[in-house]
């Protein structure tokens, strides 16, 4: 074969190499970048998840707070109880509304307006979110705590359809019953006296005879924790009935005197006071005429010793 033949064919054998690797080379390039866009979406989406995580609960505790205070508004305004908490809860914890009555501590703070929020900023990063509440449940799991159960539905993806998660989930979100007005004062005094919860941190009621402590916890009406007593959400209810989760106060008098109300010859536990049932009571030593308790809270108030 003549040199000039050998040469070109040698050169085009090399031309032909040079352009397969650069081919290869810009399409392995590509493929790569490509993937680096996919991971950093796929990244996006994961963190914007976290987030949203962290979001739900912060809106589910805003929303569910708001929504004990409207009820106690509420309450308080037609002189009423809620007829069925978790169903209220509910109407109101996503509409804003009770009986489709607009409640003002709602406006633009539902559970519904803070994913709309989070829908509106997932779109400003090309993402899609939607969320769907499935239930809503309001329970007690201790005497001073409300659980707010959601059970939710996510459907979140980038709008690439480079990513995509659907996901149940199932958030508890717990808020204090502690500076909630307790709806026996508001309904049982026509709304003239209410009375905030406050936990009592006081556990020695009577020292050696002295009824100091039990005045001082009564003239606050401080409350504790009882399982003959009703639940906060049961006195929502007007439900007087007994709870594991039970709460009870000792109802000041004097208060109700001041107040222009007539007062009854009752023990002056709470959800007796203001209830029906028939007790025995007994009056207390150094205390005032008024002070009856119970043949029942004799022991818990101490003062099975010292009565008159």
């Amino acid at each position: 074969m003549p040199k000039k033949a050998i040469f070109y064919t040698t050169a085009a054998i090399a031309l032909t190499i040079v352009i397969i690797v650069t081919f290869s080379a810009y399409t392995t390039y590509k493929l790569s970048d490509k993937m680096d866009v996919i991971q950093t979406r796929i990244d996006t989406v994961n963190f914007f998840i976290k987030d949203v995580e962290k979001d739900l609960n912060k809106g589910a505790y805003i929303a569910g707070f708001r929504t004990l205070l409207s009820f106690n508004q509420y309450i308080t305004s037609n002189g009423t109880y809620i007829d069925d908490v978790n169903l209220r809860f509910k109407e109101a914890f996503l509409n804003g509304t009770i009986k489709q009555m607009p409640l003002s501590l709602m406006q633009g703070s539902t559970f519904t307006d803070w994913t709309s929020r989070i829908s509106a900023e997932a779109s400003k990063v090309d993402i899609k979110f939607n969320l769907s509440v499935n239930d809503v449940k309001l329970n007690q799991s201790d005497p001073w705590t409300v659980d707010i159960g959601l059970n939710l539905s996510l459907d979140i993806g980038d709008v690439r359809n480079t990513s995509y998660w659907i996901r149940e989930r199932y958030l508890i979100t717990r808020i204090s019953i502690a500076g909630f007005e307790d709806p026996l004062y508001v309904i049982n005094t026509n709304g003239r006296i209410t009375n905030p919860i406050i936990i009592s941190n006081i556990t020695d009621f009577v020292v050696n005879g002295d009824v100091k402590n039990l005045l001082v916890h009564t003239n606050n009406s401080y409350y504790i924790s009882h399982n003959d007593s009703p639940s906060f959400l049961m006195r929502i209810q007007g439900n007087l009935t007994n709870s594991t989760f039970g709460i009870e106060s000792l109802v000041n008098l004097n208060k109700l005197q001041q107040q222009g109300l007539s007062i009854k010859d009752r023990s002056i536990v709470d959800y007796i006071y203001f209830g029906t049932g028939n007790t025995v009571n007994y009056r207390i030593n150094n205390t005032p005429e008024w002070f009856k308790i119970d043949e029942g809270h004799l022991n818990i108030y101490q003062v099975r010793n010292i009565t008159i």
